[in-house]
């Protein structure tokens, strides 16, 4: 059954590269922090902006490590972005993604079970620039599978301005 969800997930991982273009290249980095529910976890990570393969779609990946409740939980996310085009410095977003998770169950302290799960995230949030072409975020992400049911993530993005299209800001140095 595990050897199973690696093929799948390997699978999903090789139909997405044709979809990217040019466009696709490092924008910026941030963290992110937040809470989930089920189990209810405290989670940090960091998330990188690699701009965008259609108009308004931009590909921000993230890691994430959660602990509580018995469970520890790294996690890779590859979701798809969805930006709005609004006259507005504040850009709403949704979109999705698949997510891979070591999970670690490990109640009292005692050997626990450590699983490969691989589940799915659909996502809403808002962004809106801050000086220096960063922005900030907050984001709602509902989880489907193995992973958090919840999360309310906040986070920063470092060298990658909000707006209505990731064309206008230059790319970052790497």
């Amino acid at each position: 059954m595990r050897f199973r969800r690696y093929l799948i997930g390997l699978a999903l991982c090789g139909l997405a590269v044709p979809a990217f273009s040019q466009d696709i290249g490092y924008y910026g980095i941030g963290p992110r922090v937040g809470v989930s529910s089920d189990p209810d976890q405290i989670i940090g990570g960091v998330h990188f902006n690699l701009g965008e393969f259609a108009p308004h779609l931009r590909f921000q990946p993230n890691v994430e490590l959660g602990f509580g409740d018995d469970y520890t939980i790294l996690s890779a996310t590859a979701p798809v972005h969805y930006r709005f085009q609004v006259n507005a410095p504040i850009v709403p977003y949704a979109g999705g993604g698949l997510t891979l998770a070591f999970v670690k169950f490990d109640p009292d302290d005692r050997d626990g079970d450590t699983d490969f799960e691989v589940g799915a995230k659909a996502i809403g949030g808002v962004e809106w620039p801050l000086s220096g072409n960063n922005a900030f975020f907050v984001e709602l992400n509902v989880g489907f599978g193995d992973i958090q049911d919840v999360q309310v993530m906040a986070g920063w993005m470092f060298g990658a301005a909000a707006g209505p299209s990731d064309t206008g800001p230059t790319k970052a140095n790497p």
